[in-house]
């Protein structure tokens, strides 16, 4: 009995969700009522008192709409970063990222409600393995484009090699992509990918120089930018690019040694503290244990007498 009473209170809040996003959905658009109002207003009519709950409904409105645009902005520029750009791709992890939690919400709420839980109990598992699970897939979203962006920033020394070397052989700057996204995808995997869909949008007709911004802004890669600004600049105002590809080239080392070197002082900290807790017991025990050891036989032998 309790298992049926809790299964139609479970059936009864999603009809009523599925009702009142419906109402909603029906309703008349806000703007359209705003400018309503506005009209009547200058007529002279004043209707503020009747509907005085209109400017908190459009607060709370346009604060969610400011709340989910900028979610989808980022959502989709994680997901740009995480190499998967397109409408199928976020329209799919649109799908994973609403659809499983509430899925697995509903499994908690069917299971404790086959234990024979109470309503606050049923409330709680669907609550907390949906929140769990929604968070879950936002933060692997984040460390797959945290991951990325770092393995493209590694790939940049080689790509500033790649196109010196190209520039020197007298390429044109159409040919020096194309060879760099067919021939480097061993070395440069993930600039290969994104250098596929730069050439494919200059196929299309866009200008080599929107394309390639396009494809460096959305990573965040300081690097990339500063390397695309230069690539820029060649290709509107012409000019030697070698000597600045080498300087800079030059440059991303020297900076990347420097930060080599600070992880790897970090970590002799780090492994200084890890001897401390491990290495530092053990190795009392081999030096002081014999020592301690015949202690005790001593005093035992006293003891005896």
């Amino acid at each position: 009995m309790n298992i049926a009473w809790s299964i139609s209170i479970l059936l009864m809040l999603l009809a009523a969700g599925l009702l009142l996003y419906s109402a909603q959905k029906n309703s008349h658009p806000r703007h359209i009522q705003r400018r309503f109002r506005e009209a009547l207003h200058q007529e002279g009519i004043h209707i503020s008192a009747q509907l005085g709950s209109l400017d908190l409904e459009e607060a709370l409105q346009d604060m969610l709409g400011k709340v989910s645009r900028s979610e989808m902005e980022e959502m989709q520029r994680l997901l740009l970063q995480a190499g998967w750009p397109g409408a199928k791709a976020k329209c799919t992890f649109l799908l994973i990222a609403w659809g499983l939690p509430m899925v697995l919400g509903i499994l908690a709420a069917i299971y404790a409600i086959l234990n024979q839980d109470t309503l606050i109990n049923i409330l709680f598992h669907f609550l907390f393995l949906f929140a769990a699970t929604f968070v879950l897939i936002r933060r692997l979203l984040r460390w797959k484009a945290q991951n990325r962006r770092d393995a493209i920033r590694k790939e940049v020394i080689p790509f500033l090699h790649l196109l010196r070397m190209l520039f020197e052989a007298g390429l044109a700057m159409e040919h020096i992509l194309l060879v760099i996204e067919q021939q480097g995808k061993d070395l440069i995997p993930n600039l290969a990918e994104e250098l596929h869909q730069v050439i494919k949008r200059i196929q299309t007709g866009q200008d080599r120089s929107d394309a390639l911004v396009e494809m460096a802004a959305p990573l965040e890669v300081m690097e990339l930018n500063d390397t695309i600004a230069m690539l820029k600049q060649v290709t509107r105002y012409g000019g030697n690019i070698r000597d600045s590809l080498t300087e800079y080239t030059v440059l991303i080392e020297q900076r990347q040694v420097s930060e080599l070197r600070e992880y790897v002082s970090k970590l002799s900290a780090k492994m200084t503290v890890v001897m401390i807790l491990f290495l530092f017991p053990a190795l009392m025990i081999f030096l002081a244990g014999p020592g301690f050891i015949g202690l005790a036989k001593a005093l035992k032998g006293a003891n005896g007498l």
